[in-house]
C-alpha cells in the first residue's frame, strides 16, 4: 500500500473508545431498553395471539393496562431515539472526514455491510430495522452536501411527508381495500392469527422460516401506510441537525426544553390514546389523518423529552452506576440489538430451546424482558473490562476497513 493510501486510511480510522461522547452511549443504551420491551411482543407471540386466547391466560385486566403504558410511553418512541442517534453518528463521521475524499466510498461500504447484517437478521426475525437504516443511510449519504442550515427543514419535511401521502391514498385506492377484523394485535389478510401462532410453535424449522418470511414481506408492505422509511430519513436529518447545534451536549439539559417537549409530548400522545387510531394503517377519513398527525407530533416531542430528562439526570448524577451500565450497553448497541433477537428466540421458540411462544401473559413477558435485559447488561459490562469494542461492532469495523483492528484493551 502506498503512502497516500496509508494517509487516507489513517484519516478514516473509526472512532476510538476514548473519543466517544459518553452521553450518546448512555442514550443508546436507554433506547435499547425501550426497543427490547417493544419488540418482545413479537418473539413472545403476544402480538399474534387471538384476543380470546389472551383472555384465557387469565391476566387480561393487568395486561391491558400494561399494554396501554407500553403504547403511550414506549411504542415508536424508542426507534425514534435510535434513528436520531444514527443521524448524530453520521454527523460525527462527516465532521471527522470533511477533507477525506475516500469517505463516501468507505461509508457506502459500511452501510452495505449493515444491509447484509440486516438481511441475515431478517431471515430469523421479521422485525429487523437494520436493512431500512442502511437503505435510508445511503440516501442520507447522497444528500450529505446539503447545508446544515437546511437539515432541520428537510428533516421535518421527510418526517411529515407520509401525512401528505396518506391524503393521496385516502382519495385513491384506500376505499377499495377490504376491512380486516381486528382479532389480534397484528392481523394479516391472508393468514389467520391462529396459523401464525401454530407455525411459530412448530418444531419444524421450515414452518418457522416460511411464516417469518411471510411476516417480512408484510412488514415492508406496512411501511407504505406507516411511512416509516420517510420518517426514519427525516429523523436522521433531525439528529444530524440537532447535534450540530449542540442540542445533545448542551441544550437538552436545560429545563425549558424539558418542559416544552414533555408537555407537548404528553398532551398530543394523550389525544392519540383517546382517538384510538393507528399509524400503521391507511387513513380512511380525516379523523384518522388527524390522529396520525398528532401522533407524529407526540412521538417526536415525547422522544426528545426523554433525551432532555436523561441528559439532565446524567449531568446531575454522572457517577450513578446505572448510567455506567447503560453506557456499556449502548457502546455495543449493534451487538445488543442482535442479542435481543437471540435471547428472544431462545426464550420463546421451541425449535431452539424453551417453548414459551404464545404461553405467557404480557406481564410475564415483561418479566422475561427484564431477565434478558439483566443478562445483557451483565454481559456488556463484563465485556468492556477486557475489550475496547463490542464483538459485532469490531467485526463490522474490520470488514469496512479491510484490516484487523486490535480489540483487547492494552494492559
Amino acid at each position: 500500500m502506498d503512502s497516500k493510501a496509508n494517509q487516507t486510511l489513517t484519516q478514516a480510522q473509526p472512532t476510538r473508545a476514548k473519543e466517544r461522547v459518553v452521553f450518546l452511549d448512555v442514550l443508546r443504551g436507554f433506547a435499547l431498553v425501550g426497543i427490547l420491551f417493544a419488540n418482545i411482543l413479537s418473539w413472545s407471540g403476544i402480538k399474534f395471539i387471538p384476543y380470546e386466547d389472551i383472555i384465557e391466560l387469565g391476566n387480561a385486566k393487568v395486561d391491558r393496562e400494561l399494554y396501554q403504558y407500553l403504547k403511550f410511553f414506549v411504542d415508536t418512541k424508542f426507534y425514534t431515539l435510535f434513528s436520531l442517534l444514527f443521524g448524530v453518528g453520521f454527523y460525527l463521521q462527516i465532521a471527522k472526514n470533511r477533507d477525506n475524499p475516500s469517505f463516501p466510498k468507505l461509508y457506502m461500504k459500511r452501510l452495505s455491510l449493515l444491509l447484509l447484517i440486516g438481511l441475515c437478521h431478517a431471515l430469523v426475525w421479521s422485525g429487523d430495522i437494520l436493512m431500512l437504516y442502511a437503505l435510508m443511510g445511503m440516501v442520507l449519504l447522497a444528500l450529505r452536501k446539503i447545508p446544515i442550515s437546511k437539515a432541520l427543514g428537510l428533516g421535518l419535511s421527510f418526517y411529515f411527508l407520509p401525512i401528505v401521502l396518506d391524503i393521496v391514498y385516502m382519495y385513491t385506492f384506500v376505499p377499495d381495500l377490504p376491512a380486516l377484523a381486528k382479532t389480534a394485535l397484528k392481523v394479516y389478510p391472508d393468514v389467520s392469527p391462529e396459523e401464525v401462532v401454530t407455525a411459530f410453535q412448530s418444531e419444524k424449522l421450515s414452518m418457522v422460516f416460511d411464516i417469518n418470511f411471510h411476516n417480512v414481506l408484510w412488514r415492508w408492505y406496512d411501511f407504505i401506510p406507516s411511512g416509516r422509511p420517510l420518517k426514519v430519513l427525516g429523523l436522521f436529518f433531525l439528529g444530524y441537525f440537532l447535534y450540530s447545534r449542540d442540542f445533545f451536549t448542551i441544550h437538552a439539559k436545560k429545563w425549558k426544553w424539558i418542559a416544552v417537549f414533555l408537555s407537548v409530548g404528553l398532551i398530543f400522545t394523550s389525544l392519540t390514546m383517546v382517538l384510538k387510531g393507528s399509524v400503521a394503517s391507511f387513513s380512511k377519513d380525516w379523523v384518522d389523518l388527524f390522529d396520525k398527525l398528532i401522533h407524529e407530533i407526540g412521538q417526536l416531542s415525547l422522544s426528545l423529552s426523554y433525551v432532555c430528562i436523561l441528559s439532565r439526570l446524567v449531568d446531575t448524577f454522572p457517577k450513578f452506576f446505572a448510567f455506567t451500565w447503560l453506557k456499556n450497553y449502548g457502546r455495543m448497541s449493534l451487538t445488543s440489538y442482535l442479542g435481543h433477537t437471540f435471547f428472544g428466540i431462545l426464550a420463546f421458540y421451541p425449535i431452539i430451546a424453551w417453548e414459551y411462544f404464545g404461553m405467557l401473559t404480557l406481564e410475564q413477558v415483561f418479566y422475561m424482558a427484564i431477565l434478558i435485559l439483566a443478562v445483557q447488561l451483565l454481559i456488556s459490562n463484563l465485556w468492556f473490562v477486557f475489550f475496547s469494542f463490542g464483538p459485532v461492532e469490531w467485526l463490522w469495523r474490520c470488514a469496512t476497513f479491510g484490516k484487523w483492528f486490535p480489540i483487547k484493551k492494552k494492559k
